[in-house]
């Protein structure tokens, strides 16, 4: 059995909630979010198609907009800590740099609502 190398518990991102990041640098895509954790975050960072139009790399330090809906976002900072390809769509995994800010503690408060919601809330197939 392999040891669990995470630092944090990761919540996959449900579908049905439609959470999404986009980058202003990138322009206003809307990015998949996979996994969220008091630690950070993973999402893709390209559409498919796009390729890689933005240099990234490991270390970096991006602003994000992580939208809860179509409309309503937190305006978070990240670090890129790992960068994927996955056929041709880079995925970031990346850390909350700063835990002291008012959006991180929002993301804290989320992460304890989708943890309660995962106790008891039945998904309709």
């Amino acid at each position: 059995m392999s040891q669990e190398r995470r630092r944090a518990k990761r919540r996959p991102m449900v579908e049905s909630f439609s959470f999404f990041v986009s980058v202003p640098k990138k322009g206003g895509y809307k990015l998949k979010v996979h996994d969220l954790s008091e630690i950070g975050i993973g999402f893709d960072l390209d559409i498919p198609g796009e390729g890689a139009s933005v240099p990234v790399k490991e270390g970096d330090t991006w602003e994000v907009h992580f939208y809860l809906n179509q409309t309503l976002y937190l305006p978070l900072t990240v670090k890129i800590a790992r960068l994927l390809d996955r056929e041709g769509v880079r995925y970031a995994g990346a850390e909350f740099p700063d835990r002291s800010t008012a959006p991180y503690h929002a993301i804290e408060s989320l992460l304890k609502m989708l943890d309660q919601l995962a106790d008891v809330a039945v998904l309709k197939a």
